[in-house]
């Protein structure tokens, strides 16, 4: 009921960063099982290869997250989480904002969301504005920023669109951002999947812009 083949692969599809040509699988087919059991006999035969392979302890069992938590928190539907800098949904705080870019995306059902680069508040605003062209690889047809100098103690930050709200609207995006002096905000307004991504893609390109470490290895179940 149970049966097991190693065999070399060449993938004949188009080529990807992340994708590798030409693999060896792992190919098993099982009888009479259900979801956990398939993930069952994937984490042992994990623990068992890199622990022998690599010397690493593999802890069982390993994090499960839905699909969606991994979109609605990382952007993406295979999540780097070494490290932070998570989605956050501001759409309650921006609906009745004076920036009717976010408040119309708001009020028709779309979302708000954004992302908080700790240590890029201090980047030229030339720089910072280079970023839009990050964002449109990530289907994006803008960047909305505001970004906080480590020089900025009261957090008044600098940004174009920062004279469209209140100042308790501010002050609310502060607390739900958790801004420092140094911080960089992002924002993608739209509908769910599309802002998701462009955050996501902003998310991976942040962490390598500001050399984030992220070594060693983070099991993860997207369910």
């Amino acid at each position: 009921d149970r049966y097991i083949q190693i065999a070399r692969c060449f993938r004949d599809e188009d080529l990807r960063a992340d994708r590798q040509p030409e693999f060896t699988q792992i190919d098993m087919e099982l009888s009479f099982v259900d979801v956990d059991d398939v993930i069952d006999v994937n984490e042992r035969y994990l623990k068992k290869l890199f622990r022998e392979v690599l010397d690493v302890e593999v802890q069982l069992p390993i994090q499960r997250m839905t699909w969606q938590e991994a979109m609605d928190r990382f952007g993406c539907d295979r999540p780097d989480t070494r490290f932070g800098m998570e989605l956050v949904d501001i759409t309650d705080i921006v609906k009745d904002s004076g920036f009717k870019v976010f408040s119309s995306v708001a009020q028709s059902g779309g979302i708000v969301k954004a992302i908080n680069a700790k240590g890029a508040g201090d980047w030229s605003r030339g720089d910072i504005e280079k970023l839009a062209d990050v964002a449109a690889a990530n289907g994006a047809k803008g960047m909305a920023w505001i970004a906080y100098t480590s020089k900025d103690t009261d957090l008044k930050g600098k940004s174009p669109i920062i004279k469209f709200f209140s100042d308790e609207e501010m002050a609310t995006l502060r607390e739900r951002m958790d801004v420092e002096p140094g911080d960089l905000v992002m924002f993608a307004a739209g509908p769910r999947l599309a802002s998701d991504e462009i955050l996501g893609g902003m998310r991976s390109h942040m962490a390598d812009a500001l050399n984030i470490e992220r070594e060693g290895h983070d099991f993860l179940w997207v369910v």
